[in-house]
């Protein structure tokens, strides 16, 4: 049985996890990714989604499209990504993409299985039992399985490389930070104009003044994760200026903004906002990017009193 994997939005990082385990519950099942983002697959995503949902999940049912059409999988696999850390959730978009996708491909055989770390990383056994039982009806085996998974990285990431000068913040969601074809490209470009690109990867920070600095936590498991990464990199890091790539029709995106926005004024730090769609040019996004950088090297070199934030 040849069995999908999205590369795109919400299941970015988590295709090597997923496809370890599968090659260990089924002999019989083969793992097929769609790979990278493609104009193409946009194209897909934008003819078969609705309009209300934001550009990465367009772009992700572009995946699907992909993998059905093309690589004639029998089956794809698309958890439900209820909650992703402990006493948050995720947004109402990534809870009910299997949903999306059932509706518009109801011919194709969708497995999903729930994923809910709200209460603990420890039921992330949960979900491999019920994914396994898809596979297996050998409770005794499936049980050793997920034993041997309970060490192993949910999400994995490129991690950046950290230098003692000229880093630039970039803050989004993972599946736009590692996504070219959304991103157009940014990391590269900002490491062209001679600035290193650093981002948050999806790890837990324990700071307890992070909670402080605002009324209460974030509600969305991505929110909390980008937020606190920020928090962390401008305490402890040497900052040149932040760039937020914010998505066309993210909710998410509208609030953490702007609570990023006014924090990097309060901080004195540079600061540019760019806002990603279905447009396919990178012209505009490396025109902005370049004349940001040379903001940044301006302000140094002129006391400071060039402004940052128009």
């Amino acid at each position: 049985m040849k069995i999908g994997i999205p590369n795109s939005f919400c299941y970015m990082g988590m295709e090597k996890f997923l496809a370890n385990f599968l090659s260990k519950i089924s002999d019989e099942s083969e793992v097929i990714f769609s790979g990278p983002t493609t104009n193409e697959m946009v194209e897909f995503g934008v003819q078969n989604s609705i309009e209300e949902i934001c550009m990465p999940a367009k772009a992700f049912i572009g995946h699907v499209e992909y993998l059905a059409k093309y690589q004639k999988v029998d089956a794809i696999l698309l958890p439900r990504l209820t909650s992703l850390r402990y006493r948050t959730y995720s947004c109402p978009k990534i809870i009910g993409i299997p949903d999306l996708v059932k509706t518009h491909y109801a011919n194709m055989r969708i497995i999903s299985p729930e994923l809910n770390l709200r209460n603990g990383m420890s039921y992330v056994n949960d979900f491999l039992v019920e994914l396994g039982k898809h596979f297996t009806n050998d409770k005794r085996r499936l049980k050793k399985i997920v034993e041997g998974f309970t060490n192993s990285e949910l999400l994995e990431y490129f991690p950046p490389i950290v230098k003692d000068k000229k880093n630039i913040l970039v803050l989004g969601h993972s599946y736009v930070i590692f996504d070219n074809n959304l991103n157009k490209g940014i990391l590269q470009i900002i490491k062209d104009s001679g600035y290193n690109p650093i981002y948050p990867l999806y790890h837990h920070i324990s700071d307890k003044d992070i909670t402080l600095e605002l009324p209460k936590p974030f509600f969305w498991s991505t929110a909390q994760n980008i937020y606190e990464y920020f928090y962390w990199a401008q305490k402890n890091l040497k900052l040149d200026g932040v760039v937020y790539l914010m998505t066309f029709g993210c909710g998410i995106d509208s609030i953490l903004e702007e609570v990023i926005r006014r924090s990097c004024k309060i901080l004195n730090l540079p600061y540019l906002c760019i806002t990603l769609d279905e447009h396919s040019a990178n012209v505009g996004i490396q025109t902005r990017i370049e004349a940001f950088i040379d903001m940044i090297g301006w302000r140094r070199e002129n006391e400071d009193y060039i402004s940052t934030h128009g």
